[in-house]
């Protein structure tokens, strides 16, 4: 509704709109914010200061990815988001969106700074992270629930992301 009247005045019509949600989009809510977003970041999945770059870019309206382009990366965003626990390949997801892999690639990094592939990955540990904080479940059944074949891999993956290791993560959680 916010974005509906900011495009219905000409006094805020241009304003660039950033949206930080922790909440998983629907592809009609995905679709509603492609009229008039700049930038959609999920909560948690950037460090401090690529938020800031995202931040600034939009501000400065450096951005020059099409509409169309925005709009297959959210809907790549919706289909990663429904189906993180799954085995996804960069094929898998420019198949469901309908383009090209290197295109997909392409889109990302333009829309969000990094490719679909860590994107996914950086989905994963956030929800990971929600598991370990909110369960007693291991940390090899939570890298299974949240999409990874291979805990050790999920473990370099989570450290490289948050900087410590899944138990210590659990350790040192509220």
């Amino acid at each position: 509704e916010v974005l509906e009247a900011m495009r219905d005045l000409e006094s805020t019509r241009k304003i660039p709109v950033i949206v930080v949600t922790g909440k998983v989009l629907s592809e009609a809510e995905m679709e509603r914010l492609n009229q008039g977003v700049t930038a959609l970041l999920a909560k948690g999945l950037f460090s401090i200061e690529e938020t800031i770059g995202h931040i600034s870019t939009a501000l400065e309206q450096k951005r020059r990815i099409s509409s169309e382009a925005k709009r297959l990366v959210r809907m790549a965003m919706v289909y990663l988001h429904k189906n993180y626990s799954e085995p996804i390949s960069r094929r898998d997801i420019a198949k469901h969106v309908g383009i090209t892999e290197d295109h997909l690639t392409f889109c990302f990094r333009q829309e969000l700074g990094i490719t679909p592939i860590l994107y996914l990955q950086r989905y994963r540990i956030n929800q990971a992270k929600h598991l370990l904080k909110n369960s007693n479940q291991t940390i090899t059944k939570i890298a299974f629930n949240v999409g990874f074949s291979d805990s050790g891999y999920f473990s370099r993956i989570f450290r490289r992301e948050t900087g410590m290791s899944p138990e210590k993560f659990r350790q040192t959680s509220p």
